[in-house]
């Protein structure tokens, strides 16, 4: 059992600069999500996150859940300077 602040917190590498701490709303409720996406060598992200097994929304979150380990990839197309202009 776990939570996505340690989660984040645990994967999460201070100081790095091709690693990112998100914080946003949660889904279920008024409180944060924390997830932490990753800059790769050939500039894809991946993102990582604890979700729950059961979400349902409620007012206070829990402390500790069951849940599983999210990961998204977004692969990165091109690479637009906006330095260079046409």
């Amino acid at each position: 059992m776990d939570n996505c602040l340690t989660y984040a917190l645990r994967l999460w590498r201070f100081g790095r600069a091709t690693d990112h701490l998100v914080i946003r709303k949660s889904r279920w409720g008024w409180f944060p999500h924390f997830a932490v996406i990753f800059e790769l060598q050939n500039g894809d992200l991946e993102k990582r996150e604890y979700v729950p097994l059961k979400p349902r929304p409620r007012f206070v979150p829990p402390l500790f859940f069951k849940g599983v380990e999210k990961i998204t990839h977004y692969r990165c197309e091109r690479i637009d300077d906006a330095r260079k202009s046409d």
